[in-house]
């Protein structure tokens, strides 16, 4: 108000200065200059002062619009305009309030509503992030990654975009992806772009010690304890395997030989016969004896800590496995509670054909070297020369056709007995061709 006054007592100072100037006309010319830039100066400055922020006029005008000043209305109607304006501002501050963000001694700051674009992950969870609040340094602080981070923290600010950086390892980047908990999306998209088209994810049982057996028997290569019964299960089925050899050696075969001589003595199924079977205290009885229950014992852990009964069922491995065992139980029953068995045609075949399941135990010779990370190699490169394989199998075999044709028309009536048919010339052939015969 007091601004206000002072501008009106100028303008009317200014005209009392120009009707002065029209009247006294015999006024010295030093007088007049004097006054013309005393007025002069006080129209300036006062143009100057209605035009600054300093006039609540001017403050008001870029508040308000030029229709609500030319309305008329009243003051209750402005006072509310520029308290609504005043809610706004503070309310927008509010919602884009930075926060600093300190990656192994590095900081970022980027708006909270940035991060909260995201509110399943670990940095757009309030709840989540607040574990890392250093309230000492008023910031996060987390020790992790710095550039994997910052492609992290611009996946926030280019609402959903993800790059692993060049110089940081596929494996580094998705352990830190895990780590700030930015979803599956975000994995399928580092998968796309990484051309990864299979990731092999491990079901683990849900109680503590199931998962622990599970995992270290079914995944060996994960660790050194794994590695250690990986090692002791491959030398007892590889031992197993070369007892159940050395069985059969004429030396000490005695009991299948005999098994066999009362075989051919019986005339009839329903006939008995008397079988001495050998003797327990057998070296080949007490080698097979630990392998299986080795067996046993890996395959009942296998069995109660599996994450999936149906699967584990369903698993011709599994089978392969329990078939190999059951025999050796089957056997040792009998003689155990028989040292003269009474046996019929049919149990002797029987008894023959548990004794070949017991050689099923080289299929889990299989599964062990399966795991090894040479053999899947050698696997995949066979894989992916299958078609290959195909192409030069049939190119070898149109030209031991085609040889084989020639050297049976050529042959046929000097050398009939060695080239009676194109069949057999083309085995010939093959066998000239791959230097086998």
């Amino acid at each position: 108000m007091v601004k206000m006054k002072i501008f009106h007592q100028s303008k009317n100072n200014e005209n009392e200065s120009i009707e002065m100037n029209s009247i006294n006309d015999q006024s010295s010319s030093s007088e007049q200059k004097s006054i013309q830039q005393r007025v002069f100066r006080k129209k300036y400055t006062s143009d100057k002062w209605r035009n600054s922020m300093t006039n609540p006029l001017k403050s008001r005008r870029k508040i308000l619009s030029k229709a609500l000043i030319t309305s008329g209305d009243n003051l209750i109607q402005v006072n509310k305009h520029i308290s609504n304006s005043t809610s706004r501002k503070k309310k927008h501050n509010k919602q884009h309030a930075r926060i600093i963000i300190n990656v192994s001694g590095k900081h970022y700051q980027t708006y909270s509503s940035t991060l909260e674009n995201y509110p399943n992950t670990l940095l757009g969870n309030k709840q989540k992030r607040m574990y890392y609040w250093d309230e000492q340094e008023g910031e996060y602080f987390f020790d992790r990654h710095r550039a994997c981070f910052e492609a992290i923290l611009y996946y926030y600010q280019s609402n959903g975009r993800l790059r692993r950086p060049d110089y940081v390892p596929l494996d580094t980047f998705l352990e830190e992806v895990s780590f700030f908990d930015l979803g599956p999306q975000a994995v399928s998209q580092i998968d796309k772009s990484e051309n990864v088209s299979i990731i092999k994810y491990i079901d683990l049982p849900n109680w503590f010690w199931r998962r622990y057996i599970w995992f270290y028997l079914e995944h060996p290569q994960h660790s050194i304890f794994g590695r250690i019964l990986h090692l002791i299960s491959m030398l007892l089925t590889i031992v197993s395997c070369i007892t159940l050899a050395v069985e059969t050696l004429p030396k000490y075969n005695e009991k299948y030989t005999h098994l066999c001589d009362k075989q051919e003595n019986t005339t009839s199924s329903n006939s008995t016969t008397s079988l001495c079977l050998a003797t327990l205290p057998s070296p080949f009885f007490i080698i097979q004896t630990i392998c299986v229950s080795y067996f046993t014992i890996e395959f009942i852990l296998r069995l109660i800590s599996a994450p999936s009964y149906y699967r584990f069922i369903l698993s011709i491995y599994n089978w392969v496995d329990l078939s190999s065992i059951i025999p050796y139980f089957i056997i040792t029953g009998l003689e155990l509670h028989h040292h003269e068995l009474e046996l019929r045609g049919s149990l002797i075949t029987a008894l023959r054909v548990l004794r070949i399941l017991r050689f099923l135990r080289l299929v889990k010779i299989y599964l062990i070297f399966s795991q090894l990370k040479s053999l899947r190699v050698l696997s995949s490169t066979l894989k992916e020369s299958f078609a290959d394989f195909i192409i030069m199998i049939i190119i070898l075999t149109l030209l031991a056709f085609m040889f084989g044709t020639a050297t049976y028309f050529a042959e046929e009536n000097h050398n009939e007995q060695v080239f009676d048919s194109i069949p057999k010339a083309t085995y010939w052939g093959i066998t000239t061709i791959t230097t086998t015969g």
